[in-house]
């Protein structure tokens, strides 16, 4: 069958029905399929990038750095806030839905050999991106991984580089109760004989883990900084300046995960993270310098006291408006339980909206009542949907709003 719209709506379709197929960890499927489209992986080197949080700012900020060095950089990642072209990007830009149907149509084809194989989602749009790259002859590719590492498929990937960002509980019912466990997952990325960096962990049992791994490969990154963001742009200088790339001065545009340039209200300062968990939350309210009305979203937790912590006597958080996240891989969490939670933990002036665009709307009133900025945090899918809202609003072009950093010279 040839790539005719027929076959692009079948493959699209294909796709969507993955999702419902959910997380399925482990390298069988994903390396038969490999083999099926000759190996994509080996045209390209690779770094591969694993943490609990951070992963995808460290990820951004190293293909920045490459292009910056005149290399053509691949750069994979999930979720994706609006399309899910924007997982596959090549010179910090999303590939057009045109190359996406023509790499994904491929993926389908060879799904289809007998034994028919069921890759996930995540696989599937993995699968598409090493085509992609491949077919565009980039220099290096960014992968970032999907959920832990032993288990990720992207750990079939030629990497030349490994590196770990940060180790703290997220997705526990999969990784593990214990940061033993998930720092054992993730320093699984590592390959024999090639350098591991890793973020330097407070935790004694879990440096253990990365040196029992990696042994005399294990680099150690000790950030000066405290803020998130500027640790990512550390990182990756330091795993760059190993790489013998220049450090020039670049600036990244890494949506809902550093300092943008979207007028999410005109006329006020908004703040927008991805912050979903624990540490990502403690993280993001440190920065707080200014009163802010929040806007707060999220998807299912099975520790939603825990995660919710950080939120107790913050008296620079002024009003809350509490929304729901359009429905990802994961159900919204309910309004009324966070409410309940945070009323807990002393947030007394709460609200909710059930649609993120109307509860934006509303953030814009309180805070100019307030002369307050707007603090918009939570799942990826909250961000996305708000991001969505604003692009149409103010008649943006999505491939510009999801381009990470300026193009190759």
């Amino acid at each position: 069958m040839g790539n005719t719209g027929q076959s692009i709506n079948i493959s699209r379709k294909w796709l969507k029905a993955s999702i419902n197929s959910g997380i399925k960890l482990g390298l069988d499927t994903c390396s038969k399929m490999l083999q099926r489209l000759n190996n994509p992986q080996k045209n390209f080197t690779s770094i591969h990038v694993a943490g609990t949080n951070g992963k995808g700012s460290l990820c951004a900020n190293l293909s920045a750095l490459g292009s910056k060095n005149g290399l053509l950089i691949g750069f994979f990642s999930s979720p994706h806030l609006i399309t899910v072209e924007e997982r596959v990007r090549i010179d910090g830009r999303p590939v057009s839905e045109e190359i996406f149907d023509k790499c994904l149509f491929s993926v389908y084809e060879a799904s289809l050999i007998q034994p028919v194989l069921s890759p996930t989602f995540f696989e599937i749009t993995f699968l598409t991106s090493l085509l992609a790259f491949s077919e565009a002859e980039i220099d290096v590719a960014i992968i970032e991984t999907g959920l832990g590492g032993r288990l990720d498929c992207t750990r079939l990937v030629e990497a030349e580089i490994c590196a770990i960002t940060t180790i703290s509980k997220d997705h526990s019912e999969i990784l593990g109760d214990t940061l033993v466990k998930i720092a054992t997952e993730k320093a699984a990325i590592y390959r024999q004989n090639i350098p591991l960096f890793s973020l330097y962990h407070s935790d004694h049992e879990v440096r253990e883990v990365f040196i029992k791994t990696a042994g005399r490969d294990l680099i150690w990154f000790n950030p000066k900084s405290h803020n998130a963001w500027d640790i990512s742009k550390e990182f990756a200088i330091s795993i760059a300046d190993y790489m013998g790339w220049s450090i020039d001065d670049y600036k990244i545009n890494w949506l809902g995960r550093s300092e943008d340039n979207i007028d999410w209200i005109p006329g006020i300062r908004c703040r927008v993270s991805a912050a979903h968990n624990i540490e990502s939350i403690e993280n993001e309210l440190n920065l707080l310098e200014e009163e802010v009305v929040m806007v707060i979203g999220m998807t299912y937790k099975p520790n939603l006291q825990e995660t919710l912590s950080p939120f107790k006597n913050r008296k620079k958080i002024l009003y809350t408006i509490i929304t729901e996240p359009p429905k990802g891989r994961k159900y919204a969490t309910p309004l009324e339980e966070i409410y309940d939670e945070l009323g807990k933990l002393g947030q007394t002036k709460l609200e909710t909206i059930h649609n993120p665009n109307d509860a934006l709307k509303r953030a814009k009133i309180i805070a100019r009542r307030l002369n307050s900025s707007v603090l918009i945090i939570g799942s990826i899918y909250l961000i996305g949907e708000i991001m969505n809202y604003v692009i149409d609003r103010d008649s943006l072009d999505l491939y510009d709003v999801l381009t990470i950093h300026s193009p190759l010279k």
